[in-house]
């Protein structure tokens, strides 16, 4: 485990005095539903675990599709800490985009998705792959300025 204070940067009053305890790490769920992914870095911050997930963006700016990823290996972490660190370490319920501006770095807070809300995005994702269900489409005013509307069937007819 690596200190925090050998970072070279600024961390968030948050993370200050924290403990690196994971970094480039594969993490794993089978419970209650089979999840994973790669963890950049995960904190142990006063007894908690508090993942980031490092973005290199034109602007420091969080989207949904983050707060989803980072939700996921917080719900990850709640459910193998004890295997991962021989003890149970509590997920905090917040976690941190690294937005990588340039040579700029920003961390936002992101208030993490609860296990309900991730369990429920697994299903839906599984119903929409398994076509056991149409995806909801946006309202015609989120068409008009979404950058991927020339490759969206939707977007184009609008």
């Amino acid at each position: 485990m690596t200190r925090a204070a050998a970072w070279r940067e600024a961390l968030p009053a948050a993370l200050q005095g924290a403990r690196l305890v994971l970094s480039e790490s594969e993490l794993s769920t089978d419970v209650p539903v089979p999840i994973h992914g790669r963890g950049d870095q995960v904190f142990l911050a006063n007894g908690w675990l508090v993942p980031v997930d490092t973005k290199r963006r034109s602007k420091p700016a969080v989207y949904l599709k983050d707060i989803i990823q980072l939700s996921a290996y917080g719900f990850i972490l709640a459910r193998s800490s004890r295997s991962l660190f021989g003890q149970s370490y509590p997920v905090a319920s917040h976690g941190f985009i690294r937005a990588v501006v340039g040579r700029d770095v920003t961390y936002i807070p992101v208030k993490l998705l609860s296990s309900t809300q991730v369990i429920a995005l697994w299903n839906r994702y599984w119903e929409l792959k398994r076509k056991e269900a149409k995806p909801r489409l946006p309202e015609p005013y989120k068409c008009v300025k979404c950058p991927k509307k020339a490759n969206c069937p939707v977007g184009k007819r609008r």
